[in-house]
């Protein structure tokens, strides 16, 4: 074997020599797996090219240069270098004798540095790979391009974030037949979120693999037990596009065909397969690995695997800071409970810039204006590892100085926290009562104005649409823009200050209630409170339930056409909305008009729908499609109309019967508690709406300031402008901001998202949260859940887990809704449910009080709902006692 090229079969079990991409991929050849024939620069080669041309010292002094402009210099020193005549004729040979073997297919050629893909430290995703190559000097130069790609940025981040010692690292390059791959993704031999390592988790996505390593498409995610090889959860995603192979080298992008479309990139049989090739390759291995594949001509090809560095939120280095997170009294508790409602996920740095100044203003105002006082110094919102959080603290300490209510009715309303059983009423002590006395006034009269502040939050933004409509973004110039946005902002922080200040009028009104209905009437588990509260403006009436109502007045639209009915025929959102298209006549015409008209009242919501960078359903019409396809199949008995006026007369029963039951004293005191009860819950929800609405103006006009600053070059894509702050976002547009260093911070951010997102935090913790492990993630024992009842009721039937309806919003009628998390932009799919069942939340949850307008038995904050339960499953919702019963 020479000590500079080496075929891949014959690749040593050595790192040192032929890095670990070639050093596994050569172990899996030997162990009869599929893996593309190829050839490996050895780490000699590069070191041989470094020392012929005297690169060493200088290609160091540019990897330390900040910026852009280095790696561009070390990559054009590299191609101007000169081969050495053995190392340029070993090579020659063996691509001779690939194309030989091969029947002269392309070729993609792969780093493989030696301190990859070791048991720390994968470098998953930072080195570069170049795909559909032909000819020796294409391949050639694809080397150099390789080589340049481990004095990144990005690598030299990794590897000092690893302390992985720079002195010997060098890069070996691995040259293979390129396959010409139907289907590919990647597959981990464990959940790498949860740490489970009886699953086997799958992505998968049409075409080439760049795909989904590449974040260009949304794969589909199945997830098969290795225990007994079941598949327990398969996700279809809308995949618009797909990678392939260039005409004459390289890839390119296009259109996915219409009949594959919407359908699933494996079928179960296939997807099983996978993972038992899968769960081979981590026994061969020893340890759970990360492993990239292609499906072609009917058979699995292992493209690379690598151990799985990253897992269930391991802790992250010692010492590690994000770059936004917050600093924090050690001594403050902080919770995602409740925020996560509205943001489940990473906030981009855009929405981090701009939510938490907002955030801090309006979690303060509404404080001071009754006067509480604080002892914490900590703000009202926090971030660590991209993701929000609550000054828990503060808002104990709130509750214990407002009359009506209190830290346990904080934590059932918006924290999901179970209430003590039997436990003894609290008396409030002398130091309490004098706190109320100060308090009680002004918060009597903050709760007397908030229909007039309610107004004033509707009138807010009625002026930012009207001025939009007078003066469209579009037509503003760069100067106006910025401004544009910051006034905005500033009003949005009043609309805001109304929707906080509104939750706590509504909490103690709901608190209030609740100690009514329990000390007067029994209501010992709250299930009468909960019924008091339901069907109070009719669905067509509350925020949260109206785009259900009216997409239901859609679909009667649907079922009325033939040719809509036909383009509503099985099939994913993508496919539906080009076979709608293509329609003429007099009824699409009406369904287009109806369509534009729930758009232009509803278009704002979506999931995460306040995040700047997430698309609402304005701009996402395949999920509308795709949840509207649910209400073609549901019954009659599912008219919004139908259960309004059913919830109307249980409520109205349960009124007359409480009525029935209370001394003559006690009625006109019950009849002003629960209607104050009633209007202002639904009141949250409006004022929700329109916070929304605010933060929908400031999505369309960043969209706009992104779409111009890639016009002139100053980013290469729209969404690189949420990678930046909104003051560097100005600074940039101004000039003031280099585009280069604009670039490397969208760059290094973007890693940093990466990152991240393998970190999994506790609900709950005080001062910074340290990771989870996998050993903190064990599932409860058993077939019972608990959790809080928020809408009473007992259902059996089978289970529809859904994580995201982004990606798949298919359920059928009957079954039960089981979900991570819910908000408006999960409501619309209550219709078709018999049930809900949520991770989180509480009984003010906006998804907890929709499911008590529609009547479903629902118990939120279950913890494991979407760990335990799998579709088909059937499980018995008791939404009057919290428990969740599965069946084995």
């Amino acid at each position: 074997m020479s000590t500079l090229v080496c075929s891949l079969e014959d690749a040593p079990d050595d790192a040192a020599v032929v890095g670990g991409k070639a050093a596994g991929l050569g172990r899996l050849l030997r162990a009869g797996l599929l893996v593309p024939p190829g050839f490996v620069l050895t780490a000699d080669a590069f070191r041989a090219f470094i020392r012929a041309n005297g690169l060493a010292d200088e290609l160091a002094a540019l990897a330390s240069a900040e910026g852009e402009s280095g790696e561009a210099d070390i990559l054009a020193r590299l191609r101007a270098g000169r081969w050495p005549d053995d190392l340029r004729s070993t090579v020659e040979e063996a691509y001779a004798a690939l194309q030989q073997r091969s029947d002269a297919v392309p070729v993609a050629v792969r780093s493989s540095a030696t301190a990859e893909d070791s048991a720390g430290a994968s470098f998953a995703g930072q080195h570069v790979t170049v795909l559909n190559l032909d000819g020796l000097d294409a391949v050639l130069d694809a080397v150099l391009a390789c080589w340049a790609s481990l004095y990144s940025a990005a690598a030299l981040f990794y590897r000092q974030a690893r302390e992985v010692k720079e002195e010997g690292s060098a890069m070996a390059v691995v040259v293979q037949a390129l396959v010409p791959a139907e289907t590919s993704g990647v597959a981990f031999t464990l959940d790498p979120v949860a740490g489970d390592r009886d699953l086997v988790v799958i992505d998968a996505a049409w075409g080439l693999g760049e795909g989904v390593v590449g974040g260009i498409v949304t794969p589909d995610h199945y997830v098969v037990r290795k225990s007994d090889g079941a598949l327990v959860r398969r996700e279809v995603a809308e995949q618009r596009v797909r990678v392939v192979a260039a005409t004459g080298g390289g890839t390119r992008q296009e259109e996915v065909p219409r009949e594959r479309a919407g359908q699933p990139v494996l079928s179960d049989e296939q997807a099983t397969e996978l993972a038992r090739l899968a769960t081979r390759i981590e026994e061969l291995s020893g340890a759970p690995q990360d492993i990239e594949w292609a499906l072609a001509e009917g058979r699995f090809f292992v493209l690379q695997s690598r151990p799985v560095t990253a897992v269930g939120g391991a802790p992250a280095e010692e010492g590690w800071v994000s770059e936004f997170d917050t600093e924090t009294d050690p001594e403050t508790i902080w919770t995602a409970a409740n925020v996560q409602e509205v943001l489940p996920g990473q906030l981009s740095p855009l929405g981090c810039s701009i939510n938490k100044k907002l955030m801090d203003e309006f979690g303060a105002e509404p404080i001071r204006r009754v006067g509480i006082r604080l002892e914490t110094k900590d703000p009202f919102f926090a971030y660590f590892y991209g993701r929000p959080f609550l000054n828990l603290t503060m808002m104990q300490e709130v509750t214990e100085q407002s009359p009506f209510t209190s830290p346990e009715a904080l934590m059932d309303q918006f924290l999901g926290q179970a209430r003590e059983e039997n436990a003894p009423p609290k008396r409030p002590s002398l130091a309490k009562l004098l706190r109320y006395a100060i308090v009680l006034p002004r918060a009597l009269w903050f709760s007397l104005r908030m229909p007039a502040e309610v107004r004033r939050a509707e009138k807010i933004i009625a002026e930012l649409d009207q001025e939009d409509a007078r003066r469209p973004v579009r037509e503003q110039s760069d100067e106006e823009l910025p401004r544009t946005l910051d006034d905005g902002l500033l009003r949005s922080v009043e609309v805001s200050i109304i929707h906080v200040s509104g939750g706590g009028v509504t909490s103690s009104s709901f608190e209030l209630l609740r100690r009514v209905t329990e000390g007067w009437l029994g209501d010992e588990n709250g299930a009468l409170q909960a019924t008091l509260c339901s069907g109070l403006a009719g669905l067509a009436g509350l925020d949260s339930a109206q785009p259900a109502y009216e997409l239901w007045e859609l679909s009667r639209l649907v079922l009325a056409s033939e040719g809509l009915r036909e383009a509503f025929a099985p099939a994913g959102g993508v496919e539906i909305e080009r076979r709608l298209a293509s329609l003429t006549g007099e009824d699409v015409d009406a369904f287009r008009r109806r369509l534009d008209a729930f758009l232009a009242r509803h278009g704002h919501r979506s999931v995460m729908e306040a995040e700047l960078s997430a698309k609402s359903w304005e701009e996402d019409l395949p999920t509308v499609f795709a949840m509207l396809r649910n209400y073609l199949q549901a019954s009659e008995s599912t008219d919004p109309q139908r259960i309004e006026e059913r919830q109307r007369r249980a409520r109205e029963e349960a009124t007359r019967d409480a009525l029935s039951r209370l001394r003559w004293w006690q009625r006109p005191i019950f009849r002003r508690i629960l209607r104050e009860a009633q209007e202002r819950v639904a009141m949250r929800e409006h004022t929700k709406s329109l916070l929304v609405r605010g933060t929908h103006f400031g999505r369309r006009l960043t969209r706009e300031l992104a779409q111009r600053m890639m016009t002139r070059e100053l980013l290469d894509d729209l969404g690189d402008l949420y990678y930046l702050t909104w003051d560097e976002v100005k600074t940039l547009l101004r000039g003031n901001l280099p585009r280069d260093e604009a670039a490397d911070r969208i760059r290094r951010r973007r890693a940093e998202e990466e990152r991240n997102r393998q970190v999994l935090l506790p609900e709950t913790f005080q001062g910074r949260p340290t990771p989870l492990r996998p050993a903190d993630l064990s599932l409860p024992e058993g077939h019972e859940l608990r959790g809080i009842a928020v809408s009473p009721g007992r259902v059996t039937g089978r289970a529809r887990v859904i994580l995201d309806p982004r990606r798949d919003a298919t359920i059928e009628p009957g079954e039960i809704l089981v979900a991570p998390v819910t908000d408006a932009g999960w409501t619309p799919l209550f219709v078709a449910a018999a049930g809900v069942v949520v991770d989180v939340g509480g009984t003010l949850s906006h998804g907890s009080t929709v499911a008590r307008e529609y009547g479903l038995p629902a118990v939120v904050n279950v913890k494991h709902g979407t760990r335990m339960i799998r579709t088909g499953q059937t499980i018995t919702v008791d939404g009057s006692r919290g428990v969740v019963l599965l069946d084995e």
